[in-house]
C-alpha cells in the first residue's frame, strides 16, 4: 500500500469553532431524536390507560379544556 502525506487545508480558528459547533449540533439532534424514538417505543408497549391512577388527572384536564373549547358546561359535583 502506497502512503501519501495528507492534503492539509488550511482553516482558522472560526472554522475549526463553526466545525466544532455543527458536529455538537448534530449529536444534540440525534440524541433528541433517539430519545423520541424511545418514547414512542415505550407508548407503544405501553398504551396509557384512562383508568390509570397516575394519568387520570391528565385526562381529567384534557377533557376540561375540550368541554371548554367546545362550549360545553362543566358538570357541577
Amino acid at each position: 500500500m502506497i502512503r501519501r502525506t495528507p492534503t492539509m487545508i488550511p482553516m482558522s480558528d472560526a472554522d475549526v469553532q463553526e466545525i466544532r459547533d455543527l458536529v455538537a449540533d448534530q449529536k444534540s439532534r440525534f440524541e433528541a431524536k433517539q430519545k423520541t424514538l424511545l418514547a414512542m417505543k415505550k407508548v407503544a408497549e405501553h398504551p396509557i390507560q384512562p383508568n390509570d391512577p397516575e394519568t387520570l388527572p391528565w385526562f381529567q384536564l384534557l377533557v376540561a379544556e375540550r368541554n371548554r373549547r367546545l362550549g360545553i358546561p362543566t358538570p357541577s359535583t
